[in-house]
């Protein structure tokens, strides 16, 4: 898998191995500019990443 699958996966598996046992941090480490950085684990083979979100809508709660 390459991270340009793991982004068309919507970010479900490993970018490394594919496997499906991955973590994010919280709570996460950046937000600035409207993007949030989280560190990212792979439990099955100890990849480690960041996913940057960028803000898209809002929605009253």
């Amino acid at each position: 898998m390459t991270f340009k699958s793991y982004l068309e996966s919507n970010g479900e598996n490993c970018p490394k191995c594919g496997s499906s046992a991955i973590k994010a941090s919280s709570p996460p480490e950046k937000v600035k500019g409207g993007k949030v950085h989280v560190s990212m684990f792979c439990a099955t083979c100890g990849a480690r990443w960041r996913d940057i979100y960028t803000l898209s809508k809002a929605e009253e709660l």
